[in-house]
């Protein structure tokens, strides 16, 4: 099983590696968003030689929503990506496709439309076009992942953990906010914002920067007892998203997905790398209740 982690610095890639992972997800300032950390392309390619040195494979994050203006710089980014060799390229809007269809890169395509892969129809009509694999949606249940898995002909993969993407707006939110109160806006790009809703006391990381307004969920996922039967069912490729998290957090959890998919007990691990980072609000999402019914 292929294991995908976020990079956020260089040195990352040794010490991610070392702990299990397999794949390095990396991305640039203008077509990656919702990342931990974004690159410069000659940071990015001396990161994509140091994973090929360890044997290993690397991706780009290509899920910005483009204008039909910037349709000229997913051209270049593609032509970027397979002179570069990286071996998987995820995007979530259509236009992508189409570019890379002409340079004949639809294989290394992943689609990862957030939300919206919720049926195992969707997932093999996309499957069905050539591309290398498709995320499954973060707010379904277990047993709907499953389901999807074990119908589809094809790769998939799943996001098991970290901070998952509950919104995203092209709208600047606090920037319009900070316009209505009549203060200056001191936090775009900021990695330290929380929402707390009037209704709710969780605390949801939010980003807001060149391309929108993102909010996060105010748990982290740690799907260490459901991996072994998403496995079962087929699931290739699982990814660990470091945003928010601390580069130890990370390690540790990708050595514990290693650790229990050979075959060690998922409950003793999960326990002991939840008391090893007790202020980490730990959840399983929606794996075991459907959205409409917690939204």
């Amino acid at each position: 099983m292929e294991l995908v982690v976020t990079i956020d610095e260089l040195k990352d890639i040794q010490i991610y590696a070392e702990a299990g992972a397999t794949v390095f997800l990396f991305a640039d300032e203008f077509h990656g968003t919702r990342v931990a950390k974004k690159m410069q392309l000659d940071e990015i390619i001396q990161g994509v030689q140091l994973v090929k040195e360890l044997g290993l494979k690397t991706a780009l994050m290509m899920n910005r929503i483009y204008t039909d203006a910037e349709i000229n710089k997913i051209e270049e980014m593609l032509v970027f990506a397979k002179d570069t060799e990286i071996d998987w390229i995820y995007y979530n809007d259509p236009a992508v496709f189409m570019c890379a269809e002409e340079i004949d890169l639809i294989s290394h395509l992943v689609y990862e439309p957030d939300t919206l892969m919720t049926n195992s129809r969707d997932m093999q009509f996309i499957l069905n076009q050539g591309v290398h694999h498709a995320v499954l949606s973060t707010e379904i249940t277990l047993d709907e992942m499953k389901t999807m898995t074990r119908n589809v002909n094809g790769n998939t993969e799943a996001i098991l953990f970290g901070y998952l993407n509950m919104s995203y707006s092209k709208r600047h939110l606090i920037q319009n906010y900070c316009d209505e109160i009549g203060i200056e806006n001191t936090y775009q790009d900021a990695m330290n914002m929380v929402l707390i809703e009037s209704t709710r006391e969780g605390r949801m990381p939010i980003i807001e920067d060149a391309q929108g307004t993102h909010i996060f969920t105010d748990y982290v996922l740690d799907a260490f007892n459901e991996i072994v039967e998403l496995n079962k069912e087929g699931l290739q490729v699982v990814r660990v998203d470091g945003i928010f998290l601390s580069r130890d957090c990370i390690a540790d959890a990708c050595r514990a997905f290693r650790m229990i998919l050979s075959g060690l007990p998922s409950e003793i691990i999960k326990q002991k790398f939840e008391e090893k980072y007790p202020t980490i609000p730990w959840s399983t999402g929606y794996m075991y209740q459907k959205t409409n019914l917690v939204k």
